[in-house]
């Protein structure tokens, strides 16, 4: 997949029609198409269907615009940074976000809120002089990085093969369900519990290959189908206000919900690891860093603070 296509087909969704993105691209209309279809042919799915009326996006051209037009701004960005910066007045923001010598600390996003804190107090304790650049990204990505050594230290959920990395094992996550607070006191009977569930929405996570949401086969053996309606999210805390305002339930993952939102919000958390494995938390380091304590003495710190008592 390279830029050239995604910004021809963003383009052709914007003008809806191939012969006036073709103008704008400065390009020929077969030119553009061979993008399009190199394109569709390495994603391994239709992204447009023509017609004598011009061009639509499918339902994958829909769903994949969104990133389609979000990869293509974070390119252009990263190069007005790299280039432009001395025009806009930012050469010592360059400086400092490029330089080598500080250590990058990536945290799964649905972690973070429970992890950042006790995580920088322990590396401020261990390194006070530490100097380090904070990321929050998915899972999948985070071990990605940490492979190629873009990322040091990493906190995330093990989702696929880390033989390759320095890691351990720090805790394993459990499922909740998670409804409103009216919702869960809406109910008269607790039996009637499930029932008042199966009437309600679901609310998703857009992508939930990034998010671990593979819970299906746990709602088929709740309510015996799997949902029919659903509230479409993309970050754990667009989830968790439309579940506060009675407009889903969803199951996540317990550190997917920080104490703060218990106390401030009205959501109901109940426990429901007995139907969903528990996602393993680990911690890694890429081999460059040294922060002069080894990654099990980190791990007992964290869990320490996590977990006291």
């Amino acid at each position: 997949m390279d830029l050239e296509g995604l910004h021809s087909f963003a383009t052709i969704a914007k003008e809806k029609s191939i012969s006036k993105a073709a103008q704008t691209l400065h390009v020929t209309q077969p030119t553009l198409s061979a993008r399009i279809r190199k394109l569709e042919e390495g994603m391994g799915v239709k992204l447009l269907d023509r017609g004598w009326d011009g061009v639509k996006l499918t339902q994958e051209g829909h769903y994949f615009l969104y990133y389609a037009i979000q990869m293509v701004s974070q390119f252009n960005n990263a190069s007005a940074m790299l280039n432009k910066a001395h025009l806009l007045k930012f050469d010592l923001s360059l400086a400092e976000v490029t330089r080598m010598d500080r250590v990058v600390i990536g945290i799964d996003t649905g972690l973070s809120s429970r992890f950042v804190y006790p995580l920088v107090a322990e590396l401020r304790r261990i390194r006070p002089d530490l100097k380090c650049k904070y990321v929050s990204r998915s899972s999948m990505l985070l071990i990605d990085l940490i492979e190629y050594g873009v990322i040091d230290i990493g906190l995330f959920y093990d989702v696929k093969d880390c033989r390759q990395l320095q890691s351990v094992h720090l805790l394993d996550d459990e499922w909740v369900l998670l409804c409103s607070e009216e919702t869960y006191k809406g109910v008269i009977r607790k039996d009637d519990f499930i029932d008042v569930l199966k009437s309600d929405m679901f609310v998703l996570f857009e992508n939930p290959i990034a998010t671990y949401l593979n819970v299906w086969e746990a709602l088929s053996g709740l309510f015996g189908s799997t949902p029919d309606k659903f509230q479409i999210v993309d970050s754990s805390d667009m989830m968790l206000g439309v579940v506060a305002n009675g407009q889903g339930y969803t199951f996540v993952p317990k550190c997917y919900v920080p104490d703060l939102y218990l106390e401030a919000y009205p959501i109901r958390m109940i426990p429901f690891g007995s139907m969903l494995p528990a996602l393993p938390v680990c911690i890694a380091y890429s081999e460059s860093v040294q922060l002069g304590v080894p990654i099990g003495e980190l791990q007992r710190r964290l869990l320490a603070r996590c977990m006291p008592g």
